[in-house]
């Protein structure tokens, strides 16, 4: 199963790779607050594999707890999808004014 503990344990090495690149501070409690809703595990304290199962995004919360690139990318999916957003809009107007 997985914790306050676990996720503390993992995401410490992801913390530290940020601060390290750019200074940027993440809080530990937000991410652990953040993993538990995307989640809801039956039991508040602690997350299961049948909760990860039944959740379909346990591979995204690995990602986000054993990777930089994982983490930064589910940090900033709201900019990257308005990147696409926009990019396609560009490209649509570009094959229309041809």
């Amino acid at each position: 199963y997985l914790d306050v503990f676990t996720i503390n344990f993992f995401f410490r090495e992801i913390r530290q790779k940020l601060i390290e690149i750019d200074g940027d501070v993440v809080d530990v409690e937000d991410v652990k607050d953040e993993i538990f809703d995307m989640v809801k595990p039956t039991d508040p304290a602690r997350i299961t594999f049948s909760d990860f199962e039944r959740c379909r995004v346990g591979g995204t919360i690995v990602s986000m707890l054993t990777d930089l690139n994982g983490f930064w990318e589910y940090d900033n999916r709201e900019n990257i999808i308005a990147e696409e957003a926009r990019e396609e809009l560009e490209q649509l107007l570009q094959d229309n004014m041809q």
